[in-house]
């Protein structure tokens, strides 16, 4: 006698998609705040006096943060999470849980900060975010073939939380490459939106702490590594 395997039916009930694509308000704020601060590192040693340059600086950040957000909340979709941006924080100086300080250190702020002024602009890190996630498991499907379809995991792995994260450098990558068209036709916001896409992405990418490259390092160690390659390569492009 043969066993049938039946998929779930699909709830009618669906989840509200605010867990996938609005940004909350605390998210807005910080998109707004830290395309602020963003700016005025890009700027450090000299803030320029014409307005239209801060305008136009202000604006591409706005574009390269909300974008780095949105495709994280889009892919995390995928993996049956739920993303919350917040400020990069230092909770603890060594491994052991003794070691947790009693208020996180907002290293989003006084890391970029600190380098920026102490370097006279000569590095501009561009470290700000870090996300926490909620599983929500009545999403959580197992992709596979066969009947393991209809099977849910409970868990998120590594590699989920790794991709999600890496959806935020990836589109950053295609903004510059969108960014570096626009300057071959001219377009003086083209080699801007370029050059800060690639700094933003590659501050990201550093395998530290709670950044986004420290996800994708430990989930996914080779798409770490072709993201850090590519980012280079598009640094030194620029640069010819």
């Amino acid at each position: 006698m043969k066993i049938r395997y039946e998929l779930p039916k699909k709830s009618k009930r669906k989840l509200s998609k605010k867990y996938y694509h609005r940004l909350s308000k605390k998210e807005i704020v910080l998109i707004l705040l830290f395309s602020i601060i963003a700016s005025f590192i890009s700027f450090i040693p000299i803030i320029p006096s014409e307005p239209i340059k801060i305008i136009t600086t202000l604006f591409i950040f706005l574009i390269i943060i909300t974008s780095s957000f949105y495709a994280k909340k889009i892919i995390g979709k995928k993996h049956a999470l739920k993303i919350e941006h917040s400020i990069w924080e230092l909770k603890t100086f060594w491994f052991a849980k003794e070691s947790s300080y009693k208020k996180p250190i907002p290293l989003g702020i006084i890391f970029p900060f600190f380098l920026a002024i102490f370097s006279l602009g000569t590095i501009k890190p561009f470290s700000f975010f870090q996300f926490d996630y909620e599983e929500i498991t009545s999403r959580r499907l197992v992709k596979d073939r066969g009947w393991k379809r209809g099977l849910r995991k409970e868990f998120a792995h590594e590699t989920d939380v790794a991709n999600t994260a890496s959806a935020g450098i990836w589109i950053l990558l295609i903004i510059a490459i969108i960014g570096y068209i626009l300057s071959l036709f001219g377009i003086s916001l083209g080699e801007q939106l370029a050059l800060y896409s690639l700094y933003y992405g590659l501050w990201n990418l550093l395998p530290i702490s709670n950044l986004d490259g420290a996800k994708i390092f430990f989930g996914t160690n080779g798409i770490w590594a072709v993201l850090t390659l590519l980012y280079l390569i598009g640094l030194i492009i620029l640069f010819i």
